[in-house]
């Protein structure tokens, strides 16, 4: 895919800035003139949700962006707002509804229907001036966006986790509500400890523990009678069919007789029970609705006493409410700890199954060595197959941990497009750091031009770079100020 162009709007200013599909360079001479802006731009329009700069807000502004997606030609991407985005390919105008659709428009933008390739596209082709230089193989792109390592290698190499991932994150949300539990569970063990304690009185107690056993079995008294209807209405449909069917039936004597609802035999006595059983929990249940609003109104009335004998504050009424609850603190923790413990397998099952004689892995693998012996920061001995999912990034810092990120992104962009046939834009933010010396950032745009000379690269910076047929973008004082 390439960037054709970008056409900004914003208010009565607008200005219109044209690609190559070679190297483009945007520059402005001082920073802060624009250069982030226009990369997060060629973003937004791309349908991501992206962080405003400072001096623009993205929402008030109309992007219509113009990109090459191979086969399917040009297509042109019109964002008037942060909720949509309208997509014209010649032949149709389409409106997708942001975020909710944002997924439908990337398989067509990116030749692809894998979520997981899809949702970490971003994190390939992008290199933020903020986290991108930083960025290895797991962490935040740019706002929301996310990149996840194992998730795209899945994507590329079509493995399926879906449901140990669904399983994962139901366990997680388990963790975190629990987790609540266990901070309101230690609250209220300081209440019991205050000499000022809250705790309800012994009938108050009796009342909360009756109510919580009524509502129980009201509830599943509810199921018994839905389960009752459930038959009672598959039986009267099957007497009804049996009798449109108008089967006529010969008895020992020869006699002949058609078969009506009524000469069912067994049937209507099968539903009359049913009818009586129905009425029987109907009443059982009226009883205990009875009972649960009598409970009630006498926990009101306690309520009501306590309140004209004392005028609580907030905080009081927050503190006998938490007090109320039968939380111990010891059986929470250990149920965390069990669902901790849970999660961790399920995560191993997903990295088991994620590395298992993973071929992508190794492609990806085999990349970042050779970039990674040109730049000097590493070799097959010191770079194995299982530092691509490191999470030890202390050892790292400035200029090898700026161009081991550079490397990573090349070794993702190489095995994307040989799963997707897609050649993805380069684009870059500010790639001269503050500790990357000229000659390393030669040796950086020497890769991109001897490899990646077939694929558009964008970079943002102060600085210019020595790039054949480079197209410079020059921002003076501010992005959009062209009539």
């Amino acid at each position: 895919m390439n960037i054709i162009s970008i056409h900004l709007k914003e208010g009565m200013f607008e200005r219109k800035i044209d690609f190559t599909n070679s190297a483009n360079l945007i520059h402005s001479v001082k920073n802060s003139c624009g250069k982030t802006t226009l990369l997060r731009f060629i973003l937004y329009g791309l349908g991501y949700n992206i962080p405003n700069t400072r001096n623009i807000k993205f929402s008030s502004c109309i992007v219509k962006l113009t990109v090459n997606c191979n086969d399917k030609g040009d297509i042109c991407l019109t964002r008037t707002d942060t909720f949509s985005i309208e997509l014209n390919d010649g032949q149709s105008v389409k409106t997708f509804v942001l975020p909710e659709q944002q997924y439908e428009l990337h398989m067509i933008l990116w030749n692809t229907s894998n979520k997981d390739i899809i949702d970490n596209l971003l994190g390939a082709f992008y290199v933020d001036q903020e986290k991108g230089w930083t960025l290895l193989n797991r962490g935040i792109v740019i706002g929301s966006n996310r990149f996840n390592i194992e998730a795209l290698i899945r994507g590329l190499s079509n493995v399926d986790c879906s449901s140990l991932i669904k399983q994962e994150e139901q366990l997680t949300r388990e963790i975190g509500k629990y987790q609540q539990m266990f901070s309101v569970a230690k609250y209220r063990e300081t209440l019991e400890a205050s000499t000022d304690t809250l705790i309800p009185s012994s009938y108050e107690e009796e009342i909360n523990v009756e109510l919580d056993k009524l509502l129980i079995e009201q509830s599943r008294i509810k199921k018994e009678i839905r389960r009752i209807d459930s038959i009672l209405s598959e039986n009267k449909k099957f007497r009804k069919y049996i009798a449109e069917m108008k089967l006529l039936v010969r008895a020992p004597d020869g006699t002949v007789f058609s078969v009506t609802e009524d000469n069912i035999e067994g049937l209507n006595d099968s539903i009359e029970i049913l009818i009586a059983k129905r009425k029987t929990v109907t009443t059982q249940l009226s009883k205990i609705a009875s009972k649960v609003e009598q409970l009630q109104q006498n926990q009101k009335k306690e309520d009501e006493q306590l309140t004209f004998f004392k005028n609580f504050s907030q905080l009081e009424m927050f503190d006998k409410s938490i007090s109320r609850l039968p939380l111990n603190p010891i059986s929470v923790k250990r149920e965390i700890d069990r669902l901790q413990k849970e999660v961790k397998g399920v995560r191993e099952q997903i990295s088991q199954i994620t590395k298992a004689n993973n071929k992508v892995a190794s492609i990806i693998s085999q990349s970042i060595i050779k970039y990674a012996e040109e730049l000097g920061i590493g070799n097959k001995d010191t770079i194995p197959i299982s530092y691509l999912f490191t999470s030890n990034l202390k050892e790292l810092s400035g200029a090898i941990l700026h161009k081991t990120a550079f490397a990573f992104r090349l070794a993702y962009i190489i095995a994307i497009e040989s799963v997707i046939n897609i050649k993805l834009p380069i684009i870059m933010d500010s790639p001269s750091g503050k500790e990357v010396d000229p000659q390393n950032i030669k040796l950086m745009m020497d890769i991109l031009e001897r490899d990646f000379s077939d694929h558009q690269i964008i970079i943002a910076s102060i600085y210019t770079y020595n790039l054949k047929s480079l197209n410079t973008i020059e921002i003076k004082d501010r992005l959009i100020e062209i009539r």
